[in-house]
Order: structure tokens, then sequence, then C-alpha cells
């Protein structure tokens, strides 16, 4: 089963599901969740790198990534937001909700990655590490 990891901070995670559309139409909303879509990517990135990295030591570098680019693009990671539910959790703007942007495939990989930067964020290195690792054992 796919679950959200759970946050000491809920203010966090509410921050990772706030689309900037929300942000424009609610003045008093706090953050959009880009800030953490950047640091989500570059965790997201690593650590899939280094389980690659350890899973198949036979591979050489353009191979790991050849290997890396599937899982990290935004088609792979929407399907495991779409998985964990975010689309539902969004907060998105009036627009982008009339628009169908709950299964927008770069809102969902952009929110997907601003939780994993929000659990960093909330819960450090080594958790949200195994958080990434087991979920793409899973996927």
């Amino acid at each position: 089963m796919y679950q959200l990891p759970v946050f000491h901070n809920p203010e966090l995670l509410l921050q990772a599901l706030t689309h900037s559309s929300y942000v424009n139409e609610h003045l008093n909303a706090g953050e959009d969740n880009e800030r953490m879509e950047h640091l989500g990517d570059a965790l997201l990135g690593s650590v899939v790198t280094a389980m690659l990295y350890e899973q198949y030591p036979q591979f050489k570098e353009g191979l790991l990534t050849e290997t890396r680019k599937p899982l990290v693009k935004n088609k792979k990671l929407a399907k495991v937001a779409r998985l964990l539910q975010i689309g539902e959790q969004l907060r998105l703007g009036r627009g982008e909700e009339l628009q169908g942007g709950r299964d927008n495939e770069k809102n969902l990989s952009g929110a997907f990655e601003a939780v994993i930067g929000a659990y960093f964020l909330d819960s450090g290195y080594e958790e949200a590490t195994a958080y990434i690792q087991q979920l793409f054992h899973k996927c």
C-alpha cells in the first residue's frame, strides 16, 4: 500500500501540496511548493542514482544514466503521485482546478517532488532516503 509519510510538522506537507495558482488567489496561503519541489527533485535524483549504482555494479555511467531517466521523469513521478493520491489533496487555484489540474502530470510530479523535499526538511536525510527507496522498490 502506498502512503504519504507521517510528518512531525504538518505545515510542511500543506506547503508541499500548495500549487502557485492557489497562492495567487489566496493572499494568506503562505508559500507555494516550488522551492520544496526543487529540493525534492535533487534528493530523488541522488537517491535513485545511488540505488541503481548499488543494484547494477556492472553498469557503466552511460547505462546508469539511461536507466535512471525514465525513473525520475514526470510520467513516472506522476504515476507515484497518483498511487499516493496526491492529486486529491492538492490546493489549486480555481482556474487550475477547472483545467483538470488535479490529474495534470506536471502538477502531480511537481507536488510529489515537493512532498519529498518537505519530508526531508521535516525528518532529515535518512528518513527521506528510506521513504524514497521504499516507494521505488514497490514501483
